[in-house]
């Protein structure tokens, strides 16, 4: 707590919480003897989980070469380079650095549940073969490393980190397959749903199970082709079928797309946009400038962003290029508007009106 710049009366507070605490589990009526709690927090306290954060807080700071992505206690370090050899060189430091300072701090890293993924363009072929990692254990750097027996830190062409999964080339099409499942699996519960609750408790329940599964990383995720949002696009439609009533979907029939306009949901493709914009809103001096002439342009005149040149896919997928594209593709109104609820009401409305 005090490097994390807290200090009296909390310390002594926090001193006093956590120390002399016991326990004792309870089957039936029998009791079994106490038991004293010598490291850790209280289980379900509400301070449980900021004493965690506190606690593993100095972790990013033994990280010399790579960035440190931190989520309760998964940690996630990204490095990135153009000489594969020198960079495992650089991770293997910081790997080790990791393994020392959860050895100090008492905490055990799982070596098992520690994966290497190298995100790179598919046409390089370089990348087959790169030098292992590996989680030293403690007793191999007090050997000096010397007759290693540690198991290599295990290579995969796709990760699960918080309920997305990244693959090597960013193409998101594992995630896309995974989502889909999940949709399905949905999508089946709706189909017996329909004839036991109301067409406005279904859609509520389309917005809390199906629309969040779709929105959760659609920022990032929605960068794919559009082949893979379209099968996203086309599970969207089979809920949409479910929650509007016969008349209406027999008068969509041969253009169900217009089922989103309707129900006011915007499909995948322009949800994407949405949660792009909004996330983005205010932050735009980060990633445009505006169009400057030494004459007076159309442009200029009504405030449009620098769109920075681009030479291959993933260039066009940064949002260095994507935030002021899609900036420029909004009215101006739009683009203008500083408060961040009028903006996403706008947003929705001129997303709607374009289906």
């Amino acid at each position: 707590m005090e490097e994390c710049g807290l200090g009296q009366p909390l310390n002594p507070w926090f001193s006093d919480c956590l120390t002399a605490r016991s326990y004792r589990v309870k089957v039936g009526d029998a009791f079994s003897e106490e038991k004293q709690v010598n490291c850790g927090v209280p289980q379900g306290s509400g301070c449980g989980p900021v004493c965690y954060l506190m606690y593993v807080n100095s972790l990013c700071e033994v990280l010399r070469h790579c960035s440190a992505h931190m989520f309760a206690d998964d940690l996630c370090t990204l490095s990135a380079s153009t000489d594969l050899s020198e960079m495992c060189r650089r991770v293997q430091e910081d790997v080790d650095a990791v393994v020392k300072w959860s050895h100090d701090n008492g905490i055990i890293l799982n070596a098992d549940k520690t994966k290497m993924i190298i995100i790179h363009s598919p046409y390089l072929s370089s990348i087959d073969n790169p030098p292992p990692l590996f989680a030293h254990g403690f007793d191999c750097f007090h050997n000096n490393k010397i007759n290693c027996t540690c198991k290599p830190i295990e290579k995969v062409n796709c990760v699960n980190y918080l309920g997305v999964k990244i693959d090597t080339s960013f193409s998101w099409d594992s995630h896309i397959e995974f989502l889909c499942r999940k949709l399905r699996i949905l999508l089946e519960k709706f189909y017996h749903l329909r004839t036991k609750v109301s067409l406005p408790i279904l859609k509520c329940l389309y917005f809390a199970l199906v629309d969040s599964i779709i929105g959760y990383a659609l920022d990032c995720y929605g960068l794919t082709f559009k082949t893979y949002i379209d099968k996203v696009e086309s599970l969207q439609i089979r809920f949409l079928k479910l929650l509007v009533n016969k008349k209406t979907r027999n008068q969509c029939k041969g253009d169900y797309y217009k089922l989103f306009k309707i129900c006011k949901i915007l499909p995948a493709s322009l949800k994407h946009r949405f949660l792009v914009l909004v996330n983005n809103h205010g932050k735009q001096d980060r990633f445009t400038s505006l169009v400057h002439h030494i004459t007076d342009t159309r442009s200029m005149s009504k405030g449009k962003f620098e769109i920075p040149m681009v030479q291959n896919y993933y260039g066009d997928r940064t949002l260095k290029k994507r935030i002021p594209y899609l900036l420029n593709s909004l009215p101006e109104d739009i683009r203008r508007e500083t408060s961040l609820d009028k903006f996403r009401g706008l947003l929705k409305n001129h997303l709607l009106n374009m289906l």
